[in-house]
């Protein structure tokens, strides 16, 4: 090959025997490395669109999982007088609360997705998930912070949802139980109902920001709890934050991964607040 003066400094230049070309220069001699300039380089391909489910597998699982809640609240202050075991009291939530919401979608997504509940859902992890999802959570407790001032400024009655779990500490079966069912079954079941399929089905008929913003509503009120009473307005709007925080990280990654893991570690974290007694009374 070719010489170059040695007061080159190594780089890409033109390469001096294709024209159109650059090739790389290593400071005492010319390289095989080869490369288009910028200009001429072809773009990027552009991303693939966001995967999207027909409207009847969001609008499912929204009425499925409102209505189960509320239904599980019912089911155990029915079932309050029966002097159970705290943790099969939970063991019923979990399985009134997610079951038929779970069914639906394995139903729906045999018939109307792709056949697969974890593909239509986004459930799926990646090892930098282990970055993005303490980074999103941390961007959900600003969430909180922020509308918590707004709800407190306005005076909107608000209720904790852990409110009086700090009575039941003691029991150790309950503290087990509900350990499993907030940190693990809660942010997988809700990630891949609210951010998987509730928002793959809105994106087929709605505008992102839309779709976020009624994903994010629907998340928050589906903690109603009528015990509550007036407390679930700004709890439903502080859940609505979170949820909208969540929303967006589901549509940047598209996957769950990272939301599943920020879901995690606000409940884990709550939950250990709660239990021991540390929250004062609002």
């Amino acid at each position: 090959m070719g010489t170059i003066a040695v007061v080159h400094p190594a780089g890409w230049y033109p390469d001096p025997w294709t024209a159109g070309e650059l090739r790389w220069w290593d400071g005492s001699a010319w390289t095989d490395q080869r490369a288009l300039p910028r200009a001429l380089r072809p773009p990027a391909p552009p991303a693939p669109p966001h995967p999207t489910l027909p409207l009847v597998l969001a609008v499912g699982p929204i009425v499925t999982i409102l209505v189960s809640l509320v239904a599980s609240r019912f089911v155990l202050e029915g079932l309050s007088g029966q002097r159970w075991p705290i943790a099969v009291y939970v063991v019923i939530a979990g399985l009134i609360g997610y079951g038929p919401v779970l069914a639906f979608c394995w139903w729906g997504s045999s018939r109307w997705g792709s056949g697969s509940v974890r593909a239509d859902g986004g459930l799926f992890f990646r090892w930098s998930d282990a970055g993005w999802g303490p980074l999103t959570w941390l961007a959900c407790v600003v969430a909180q912070v922020v509308v918590g001032l707004v709800v407190l400024g306005l005076d909107i009655p608000i209720t904790s949802n852990t409110e009086g779990l700090d009575d039941m500490s003691t029991e150790r079966g309950y503290v087990i139980a509900l350990l499993i069912l907030a940190v693990v079954a809660a942010p997988l079941v809700e990630e891949v109902v609210f951010r998987g399929f509730v928002m793959r089905g809105l994106l087929g008929v709605m505008r992102p920001a839309a779709t976020i913003a009624v994903q994010a509503l629907v998340f928050g009120a589906a903690h109603v709890d009528p015990s509550r009473g007036m407390g679930n307005i700004g709890l439903v709007l502080v859940l609505s934050g979170v949820g909208a925080v969540l929303g967006v990280a589901q549509y940047r990654f598209r996957r769950v991964g990272p939301t599943v893991i920020a879901h995690g570690m606000i409940n884990a974290i709550a939950l250990t607040v709660a239990l021991s007694g540390w929250v004062p009374e609002p």
